[in-house]
């Protein structure tokens, strides 16, 4: 009996990535952390009670009796301090001119859907990407555990080829639960927003922003389905893989941003969260400007951006070369 061709080779393993337990309980995990959000949505987006009004109106009217007796001087300690600051940061801006209570200062307000359902999607999005990265490491270390690797290279023996067959799936065949659990966020927190009348402007480009980012995160999860097979072929286990791939996000990103906060936009987190969020905000310290010619002394803080592009293609480079090291161990190590 010949080997199947590489079409046949794919729909092989899409079939058996498909019927794996861990991959269906992980789509399952998927659906879950989809209605959770949805639930913590209906929630929060409940307009505010009587008494959460009553109180609010009170402690208004407690900060408005304390500003017509003490405003005047609050202002002046305000521009004051600005004054001190602006000697080392010539932009300094504390907002004294915007220091007077204002009721939506303390009326609790109701957060809409409108408003809201990009950081509600961000809400599911890193435990979706995990899903995917984890199912793509399963889908190959598993079949190392139980030796099917091997029996399935006896029948197929173009390692090349089960290698490709086996990462394309892993990309792909996250997509589904992980488009049906963004599609469960997305559409269940509308409802949950409609059902609380909290649904808010959603004309303009909410929708084409919105889309645009739950793309991002299909394209995110698909590339972290790849990048957890491929790290399945090279520590052949998934405590491994698994270890490797997030304690990199925790550990090594976070020392990296912690003391040499200029290498930011070369870590994947920043630039993970600089495509799904499109970019990413940091700081870093400066010598402080120039002041009236004079030079001052001390450092600054300066905002810096990590754009959208830039960390598509931190990223896009990082899981090739993960990718094609897993092709080269693979194609060299012992599977048996």
């Amino acid at each position: 009996m010949s080997a199947p061709r590489p079409a046949g080779l794919l729909r092989v393993e899409a079939r058996r990535f498909r019927y794996r337990a861990a991959v269906r309980w992980l789509a399952v995990l998927a659906l879950v952390a989809a209605l959770a959000v949805v639930t913590s949505v209906f929630f929060s987006a409940r307009p505010p009670s009587e008494s959460e009004l009553a109180e609010a109106r009170q402690q208004y009217a407690y900060a408005q009796e304390d500003w017509a007796e003490n405003g005047e001087q609050y202002v002046e300690d305000c521009r004051e301090g600005e004054r001190q600051e602006q000697a080392t940061d010539p932009e300094a801006d504390w907002g004294c001119d915007q220091m007077e209570p204002r009721p939506e200062l303390y009326l609790p307000a109701q957060p809409t859907f409108a408003d809201q359902g990009g950081a509600w999607l961000s809400g599911v999005t890193l435990f979706l990407l995990l899903l995917a990265f984890a199912a793509g490491v399963t889908s190959v270390t598993a079949e190392i555990g139980t030796g099917s690797l091997a029996t399935w290279l006896t029948f197929v023996p173009r390692r090349g080829r089960v290698y490709a067959s086996k990462v394309a799936v892993a990309g792909l065949g996250v997509l589904v639960p992980t488009a049906l659990a963004l599609l469960v966020t997305v559409g269940g927190a509308w409802a949950a927003a409609a059902a609380n009348d909290a649904v808010g402007d959603t004309g303009g480009t909410f929708w084409p922003d919105l889309g645009g980012q739950a793309l991002r995160v299909l394209a995110a999860a698909a590339v972290l389905g790849a990048v957890g097979a491929a790290l399945g072929f090279l520590t052949r286990t998934a405590a491994a893989a698994l270890g490797v791939g997030v304690g990199w996000l925790l550990l090594v990103d976070s020392v990296v941003e912690g003391f040499l906060p200029a290498l930011t936009p070369w870590t994947v987190r920043a630039s993970l969260t600089a495509w799904l969020e499109d970019g990413y905000r940091y700081w870093v310290t400066v010598p402080c400007r120039p002041l009236d010619g004079a030079p001052q002394g001390g450092v600054c803080t300066a905002e810096r951006t990590v754009s959208l592009l830039h960390g598509g293609v931190l990223l896009a480079v990082v899981a090739a070369v993960l990718v094609a090291l897993g092709a080269l161990v693979f194609r060299r190590r012992d599977v048996g």
